[in-house]
């Protein structure tokens, strides 16, 4: 057996100053190489050490810490360029990961250097590329490829064109095609993702067929910029409609601003004009103007547009509120200081035409609208406490050419009255001043004052508690002192009486039952017309994983009104729920809704989640008038070795029948929880599934 042989050489000092053959200087703990081989070979003209057999040459550290370990057959060592050539296989660790390579160059004097079919071994990546160039900052791949899947041949795998790979930092590729096995699938122009805790870029593709749209494919990119910051870009083609491109930004930051938008457009094939949809709002706290105003200053606002009434129901049928046929925005300035909040807003909004549903109307507009309320208090030290509250506004309302001046201001008087340990009185009494200006030729100025007051009494003990209410309000005369008793209500516009039970004998289960009297002397009617509707409402959940919510509607005078129900069982996977609603605009067919989620059995793979809405009027027993589905959804989930699956079949009301499938790499899963991602899920798309990228 050869010899073992062991040399130390300091990587600045060995090119700095001359030394006979194998005369090297001592260590001075210094940034150095070590090698050992099982023989080597030294020419004193070139400088140059051949080594050969079991190669081990380590880059150390000052501290003696390995940095680097390059294992070959063959190595030559240059100690006066200071660099280390491979002419066969060989293999670099580092702290990044381990690098193969069938022939390569490392200067050390520069940290640069190349692999020829270099494969990087780096977290749950591997990375190859015909030649891989080094330097400080990283590695470059010509015709590179990436893959996360561990098998050989793998699964899939990312053929770029050109890649580059910051270890620890991020990867950037060129020119990518997604190959499923050895079929290409997808072509990306430019593929980024961060490699820093987390998973900050994320990208999710929708293959599908809709009969309005055709075939289709939806692709998302969503990037977290980091912890306040998240973007998505939209990129989703339709056979029958073009290409759709839009995009997301989510910024948080509690303290100083809550932001979110979304944009999409389309320019359907055969259209002249795009279609477009705008989504989002914000919420902005100002700086102090000066350190003597202790007010705090805000700004917000909402807002939901679109081109045209049927815009989202054609594109965006997750979200529920949506695919409503209407349009609004809102935006408004807040001063608030310990006494009072003063705000100036200017909103709209519209809806769909009656005369053409391809348009809006204006429903709604204040432009602008200053609110005032005042935070209760005290005069004169009297034992009542007082609020205030008003408005002015410059509104024009659906049906009108023009604007009204309209104002209200209220004061009310409070006080709360102990009676005993378990009774508390609570009078109030206000007075309520409305006033419109006139702004048209055939109107005068308008001036009606209200006043009125409450009376609670409350019973309160641990297992709930009893109120019982009298209320009026009455009206005075347009621009007059006098009580409106010529008008058909004789001014009284409320007085009754209210009753409230609730009971909750324990944490998982309540009972509420309410209902009101009215009061009023001005016209003819029954006790059963003046007794309002008894609503009475139940809740239990006798464990976890079983909810059950009762509430029913009842008039005494023309029956019930409506009765709903919901049951649900089970857990985040497998569950079912069934909910069941009549009313009395309808009163001879019954809505029910059907969810659930299953497992075929115990140990698939497969998971299934379905939706079914369904109006059925039934004759006797098991024999309906009519049944009908008005919303059918079905889900299935599969997770394979590298990709997470999800195929969705949708079928409602509106002309939608779509299928879509979904697939996600694992690569792409998040390591920790993103709360940025799932509080502006809450915030502001709270219809959204977890996880879910887009409507």
């Amino acid at each position: 057996m050869e010899k073992k042989i062991s040399i130390v050489l300091l990587l600045w000092a060995a090119a700095a100053s001359a030394a006979a053959a194998y005369e090297l200087p001592s260590s001075t703990g210094t940034h150095r190489v070590r090698f050992e081989a099982d023989s080597a070979g030294f020419n004193e003209y070139t400088r140059v050490i051949d080594l050969a057999g079991d190669v081990r040459l380590e880059e150390l550290s000052e501290d003696d810490k390995q940095l680097k370990l390059i294992r070959a057959r063959i190595l030559s060592v240059n100690m006066a360029s200071r660099t280390v050539t491979a002419p066969s296989d060989f293999v670099l660790d580092d702290d990044t990961g381990t690098v193969y390579g069938k022939s390569g160059f490392f200067d050390y004097g520069n940290n640069t250097g190349y692999i020829n079919e270099g494969r990087f071994l780096h977290k749950n990546f591997v990375f190859r590329g015909r030649s891989v160039r080094i330097d400080k900052d990283g590695y470059t791949y010509k015709k590179a490829s990436l893959t996360s899947c561990d098998e050989d041949p793998p699964h899939y795998r990312l053929l770029a064109s050109r890649l580059y790979l910051a270890p620890e930092r991020y990867f950037l590729a060129y020119n990518t095609v997604f190959f499923l096995g050895k079929v290409p699938v997808f072509y990306f122009p430019v593929l980024y993702k961060p490699l820093g805790g987390g998973t900050p870029f994320v990208s999710s593709f929708f293959p599908g067929y809709d009969e309005r749209n055709g075939f289709f494919v939806k692709s998302n990119y969503v990037y977290r910029v980091n912890r306040e910051t998240r973007v998505k870009a939209y990129l989703d083609y339709f056979a029958r409609r073009g290409v759709g491109m839009g995009g997301e930004l989510d910024f948080r930051r509690p303290e100083k601003n809550i932001s979110n938008i979304s944009a999409y457009r389309i320019r359907e094939y055969g259209r002249e004009t795009d279609r477009w949809g705008l989504n989002g709002g914000y919420w902005h706290s100002f700086s102090r103007f000066n350190e003597s105003d202790p007010a705090q200053y805000y700004s917000q606002s909402f807002f939901r547009l679109i081109s045209d009434p049927a815009f989202n129901n054609d594109f965006f049928r997750t979200n529920p509120f949506a695919v409503s046929p209407d349009k609004q925005a809102s935006l408004a300035f807040t001063r608030k200081t310990n006494y009072t909040v003063t705000r100036l807003s200017v909103t709209g909004r519209d809806e769909r035409s009656a005369k053409d549903p391809e348009k809006f109307r204006r429903s709604y507009e204040s432009a602008p609208r200053l609110d005032l309320n005042v935070m209760p208090f005290r005069v004169l030290r009297l034992p009542v406490l007082n609020s205030f509250g008003g408005f002015l506004e410059n509104v024009r309302e659906a049906g009108l050419p023009y604007y009204q001046k309209k104002g209200r201001a209220a004061w009310t008087v409070s006080k709360t009255v102990p009676l005993s340990k378990r009774v508390i009185l609570s009078p109030s009494v206000f007075y309520d001043q409305s006033v419109m200006l006139s702004t048209a030729a055939h109107a005068d100025n308008a001036w009606t004052g209200r006043y009125g007051g409450n009376l609670n009494l409350r019973y309160d003990r641990l297992w709930g508690s009893l109120d019982l209410r009298y209320s009026v309000q009455r009206r005075k005369k347009v621009n007059g002192f006098s009580l409106d008793v010529s008008s058909a209500d004789r001014g009284v516009e409320l007085e009754s009486v209210y009753a409230d039970l609730f009971i909750m004998p324990r944490s998982n289960a309540y009972f509420r039952l309410r209902t009101s009297y009215d009061l009023r002397n001005f016209y003819t009617a029954s006790f059963a017309d003046r007794l309002a509707p008894l609503i009475a409402e139940a809740y239990y959940a006798p464990r976890p994983a079983l909810d059950l919510y009762v509430e029913d509607s009842y008039s005494f005078s023309s029956g019930n009104r409506s009765f709903v129900t919901q049951a649900t069982a089970g857990g985040k996977e497998t569950y079912f729920g069934a909910g069941v609603a009549n009313y009395s605009t309808d009163s001879g067919a019954w809505v029910v809704s059907n969810t659930f989620g299953f497992r075929p059995w115990r140990t698939s793979k497969w998971r299934a989640e379905a939706v079914l809405r369904y109006r059925l009027a039934p004759r006797k027993y098991f024999q309906f008038e009519s049944f009908r589905f008005f919303d059918k959804a079905v889900s299935l989930y599969r997770d394979f070795h590298d990709f997470r699956t999800r195929w969705d079949l949708r079928v409602r009301a509106g002309g939608v029948k779509e299928f879509f499938f979904f697939v996600n790499l694992k690569m792409n899963d998040p390591v920790r929880y993103d709360s940025l991602e799932e509080k502006s899920r809450r915030f502001w798309h709270p219809w959204r599934q977890e996880g879910a990228a887009r409507d």
